[in-house]
């Protein structure tokens, strides 16, 4: 996050960040994302979590955790965190007051023509999420990192699995993104397909019997499966807390 009075054009690299704001715990030591990179000591390090995490003891920063995926599902019924985070960022920055927090909400979401009822659950879930974490202040606001011109390398086989590339998207395990897990019930399900036909990550095979096997190393939980089932055999379950 950049702060400034005035208009912030760049849209680059941050390389000494004073906070980290962490979504999906498993980001953390995923090689691709590398979000602890640059903090140094005295930086503050959010993460969506319900449980305490583990870093390096060498990282001297400043950890705070909550369960914000479990606010969202609260408040409006689905893991979309965009104003819950936003909220906690506002915070911890000690600079955004909750009326000006909230009344920016507002008039986002309205622009995206979200319905008032909508809004005001966002609303709710921005506050609760404002009053669970305690102010912590940025760094010196006189901190200017020298500025640095960083050239994108291609890394080729030897680099992280390319998701471009023709069938490869399973080395990548995006298993761990899921919020919702899909349960398929063998006592109500007919073997009728529909849940493989329909499933937009390729990730349901069919097993010996006929019967949906879920691939949950690879399931992002989009639930599609569960939405097209005729027979509703596949329940809905929250994935336990990232440990």
């Amino acid at each position: 996050m950049r702060l400034s009075d005035s208009p912030i054009l760049e849209r680059g690299y941050i390389f000494n960040p004073s906070h980290v704001l962490v979504t999906e715990p498993s980001l953390l030591f995923d090689p691709t994302v590398k979000p602890l990179e640059g903090m140094t000591e005295g930086s503050v390090l959010f993460v969506n979590s319900s449980k305490d995490m583990l870093l390096v003891p060498s990282r001297k920063v400043c950890l705070l955790h909550r369960d914000i995926t479990g606010l969202a599902l609260k408040y409006i019924g689905r893991d979309i965190l965009s104003a819950a985070m936003g909220a906690v960022a506002c915070k911890l920055s000690g600079l955004i007051s909750l009326q000006s927090m909230v009344d920016s909400i507002e008039e986002e979401l309205a622009e995206l023509g979200l319905e008032p009822d909508v809004i005001e659950k966002n609303v709710q879930l921005a506050k609760e999420c404002y009053s669970s974490v305690e102010s912590v202040g940025l760094r010196g606001l006189s901190h200017r990192p020298s500025h640095k011109v960083v050239e994108v390398q291609y890394l080729g086989e030897n680099g992280i699995p390319d998701l471009l590339s023709m069938g490869n998207t399973v080395l990548r395990k995006t298993g761990s993104w899921r919020v919702l897990t899909p349960i398929v019930s063998k006592d109500l399900c007919t073997a009728c397909g529909i849940c493989y036909t329909y499933c937009p990550e390729g990730c349901i095979s069919v097993d010996e019997q006929g019967y949906p096997s879920i691939n949950y190393d690879n399931c992002k939980g989009c639930m599609v499966c569960t939405i097209e089932c005729p027979r509703k055999a596949i329940k809905i379950e929250r994935e336990a807390p990232w440990s």
